[in-house]
């Protein structure tokens, strides 16, 4: 067995604002705790953090060679900004995020259908880039807890311990491990067997632009439904607005040799503006595409001193603006549950039990939400336009609260 030699780490990015140094949660009743955390990317991060304010050493294996969130922006929900604040981060995202106060729902002419108030709650809704919120994440963690350039082969549980083999012969006891690698999670299949995500029938471009113009209304963000195509508007602060555009496609869909911005000009070159502006005033090699894909949800997500968090244990389609957030929540409920736990697997137990219901909820209505939104039939899809138009907003908005309201 090869020793844990020295793996290159990250070094930490000047702090956005000053991380508050109060620890938010109770010490931890397990004394000289160390927890491996497979996955380099917020809730990985995230669980790091809320972790090691808890008491609980914990290091994060990072596949790739440089730590960087692959993405363009995310909302961060009520339900999610609560968990920042907890950590004693709030302060540090809002300086680098727009604000989110109404959501409207549009027809590709830009007929108004809805218009989502999301309320008063003590904290706010706001959007921001996803890189910008792992470099506030990182601030608040010590760089020697990230390891760079270790791709987890297999795992082995001990009665006490578990071992991590890593690709080039790398092994590493940890007192317990935690998977937050993604969709095709190695923790999942290493204690579950393999699974193939499931494609839903389209893909989701995003992209990152600036916009100065007046078709925006300010504080509100919005999604704008077509015949089998959507396209989000999300205020990222700054002058700057993440969009994303989701279509119809086979799962096997090739970029045209144009290129992806050229493919997307032509598919909203009639819709409403500011949509072909935004397309406009991105770099074709800046334009992410990614399937719409999720997985069935698991009863339970580990077993002994093993357990997962995020996508690795609830992967769901993008149509909630929820898989960032739930990953957030299931970090700290997992430092609550690791700090005050008789012992970790009763831990490990205790959070899947916590969260397991209400991640699965999220599951299955983004994905309801992502088949109404993906609807081609043009009478369908005019009858779902008229509906939108004549429901009351509240009721969407009193649905969403429950949503948001939750505290960990």
């Amino acid at each position: 067995m090869d020793e844990l030699k020295p793996q290159p780490s990250y070094s930490r990015p000047k702090a956005i604002i000053e991380v508050d140094p109060r620890l938010l949660l109770c010490p931890a009743n397990v004394p000289n705790t160390n927890i491996a955390i497979i996955g380099g990317g917020i809730g990985g991060v995230a669980a790091a953090v809320a972790l090691h304010q808890a008491g609980i050493d914990a290091i994060v294996y990072e596949r790739a060679p440089e730590l960087r969130e692959v993405g363009a922006g995310m909302m961060l929900w009520p339900n999610a900004t609560r968990v920042l604040r907890d950590l004693g981060l709030l302060e540090n995202v809002m300086a680098h995020s727009g604000p989110n106060t109404h959501f409207l729902v549009r027809s590709s002419g830009g007929k108004l259908l809805m218009d989502i108030a999301l309320g008063q709650f003590d904290v706010p809704a706001v959007c921001m880039r996803r890189a910008d919120l792992l470099t506030v994440l990182l601030a608040a963690l010590p760089p020697d807890r990230i390891r760079l350039g270790c791709e987890l082969e297999r795992l082995e549980q001990g009665k006490n311990n578990v071992r991590l083999h890593f690709k080039g012969g790398l092994v590493a006891d940890h007192d317990a491990a935690i998977g937050a690698d993604g969709i095709r999670s190695r923790v999942r299949s290493e204690l579950f067997g393999a699974s193939d995500p499931i494609y839903r029938g389209y893909t989701v471009w995003r992209g990152v632009a600036r916009y100065d113009g007046l078709a925006i209304r300010p504080g509100s963000n919005s999604e704008t439904w077509g015949a089998g195509k959507r396209f989000g508007i999300l205020n990222t602060g700054h002058g700057t607005f993440t969009w994303y555009a989701a279509a119809n496609v086979p799962a096997d869909h090739v970029d045209t040799p144009a290129g992806r911005k050229a493919e997307l000009q032509q598919m909203f070159a009639a819709w409403h503006e500011p949509i072909p502006d935004l397309i406009r005033a991105t770099d074709d090699d800046q334009i992410l595409k990614n399937g719409a894909y999720d997985l069935a949800p698991l009863p339970h997500w580990g077993h002994g001193l093993v357990t997962m968090l995020g996508d690795a244990a609830h992967p769901c389609t993008p149509n909630l603006g929820q898989g960032g957030c739930m990953a957030l929540e299931d970090a700290l409920v997992l430092a609550k549950c690791a700090a005050n736990g008789p012992s970790l697997p009763a831990a490990f137990r205790r959070y899947e039990a916590l969260r397991g219901r209400r991640t699965k909820h999220i599951q299955q209505r983004s994905l309801r939400m992502g088949q109404i939104g993906q609807w081609e039939n043009r009478l369908v899809v005019a009858a779902r336009h008229l509906v939108t138009s004549l429901l009351p907003a509240k009721l969407f908005e009193h649905n969403l609260r429950r949503v948001y309201i939750y505290e960990t």
